[in-house]
């Protein structure tokens, strides 16, 4: 499950959703966008905020866990027929072992932090600048 799990996890990492914010922080970084202003990019919404430490800017995407859940389920249906069988503890288990896998490789191939909230949504992060 967990070569399932990496497999997946670099097919979402391809999604729509990512290109639009690594798109997002080009044009804020272009375009010297200040902080709380916010970026249209395709479907999406972006913010630009300041980082955690306050030191640099970043775009920030709020998307709901149940949509970044439907693409994964769907990744994985596409790679492994069986997962379509999946019970709901399985499910569950394999998400888990998704969302590790997601915030590792989208860290290291993309520099997009992933963070699980505020309430039922995933928070993505890019650097503008630093």
């Amino acid at each position: 499950m967990k070569d399932l799990a990496g497999k997946a996890a670099a097919k979402v990492s391809q999604e729509e959703v990512f290109q639009a914010l690594s798109y997002a922080a080009l044009k804020a970084r272009a375009g010297r966008i200040a902080p709380n202003q916010i970026l249209h990019v395709g479907n999406f919404e972006l913010i630009v905020a300041y980082d955690e430490e306050g030191e640099g800017m970043v775009v920030q995407m709020i998307l709901p866990l149940a949509d970044l859940q439907a693409m994964a389920l769907a990744r994985a249906g596409e790679l492994d027929g069986s997962a379509q069988a999946w019970s709901d503890g399985e499910r569950r288990a394999w998400l888990e072992s998704f969302f590790s896998e997601l915030a590792r490789y989208l860290l290291r191939w993309q520099s997009v932090v992933m963070r699980r909230g505020p309430g039922e949504n995933v928070t993505l992060e890019q650097a503008v600048s630093r």
